[in-house]
């Protein structure tokens, strides 16, 4: 059998194992949506809602996909325009996400997802609450100071099969699907497909 078809073979059997471990697969809503209002995201407030988001986003033995999404608010280019001049400027010296400037302005800010025990940091960085170098939002300094509407985290509880013995990230694979049907203005696809 020569490369060609052993590769073949391998990727029809990773296939043939997706199937199967997607089918044993279920994703639900994971809890209430967490709402801020935009007018939160002044740097005053963030003691306050570093708390909030602490005390909602309490690390989960789950693994999570998440989006974060505007609401009361169809301006959405304005915001895109906003977030680039931020991260062109590189303001405050922070590492801001990826403009997905091939898809339309939409609601949707973000797409993620988290690991197990992670998902409160990872909310942290979007916030602009964490880390500087972390690749995220970072609405505390990237969000217009003159819009004025909700912003709202929705979380997806992932429910698998383990997967300890194989290399596929179904985890990934759900966040791609998500990602794909809601073309978020920010972050990068996973790299998967």
């Amino acid at each position: 059998m020569n490369l060609t078809q052993k590769l073949k073979n391998s990727i029809l059997e990773r296939l043939a194992l997706t199937k199967e471990l997607a089918s044993k697969t279920s994703i639900e809503l994971y809890k209430d949506d967490f709402i801020i209002d935009s007018s939160e995201l002044v740097e005053a407030n963030s003691e306050e809602l570093s708390n909030r988001i602490k005390s909602y986003f309490k690390n989960s033995e789950d693994d999570i996909i998440y989006t974060a999404e505007l609401v009361g608010y169809d301006k959405y280019e304005k915001v895109q325009k906003h977030f680039e001049a931020i991260k062109k400027h590189k303001t405050d010296d922070r590492s801001y996400s990826k403009v997905n400037d091939k898809n339309d302005p939409c609601k949707y800010l973000y797409v993620g997802s988290s690991q197990r025990k992670n998902l409160a940091t990872r909310i942290r960085n979007h916030f602009g609450l964490g880390g500087k170098t972390v690749y995220s939002m970072h609405l505390l300094y990237s969000f217009p100071k003159d819009i004025n509407c909700k912003i709202k985290i929705t979380l997806y509880k992932i429910d698998m099969p383990s997967q300890e013995d194989n290399a596929i990230n179904l985890l990934e694979l759900y966040e791609q699907e998500l990602w794909d049907k809601y073309k978020p203005m920010f972050g990068k696809q996973s790299g998967l497909l």
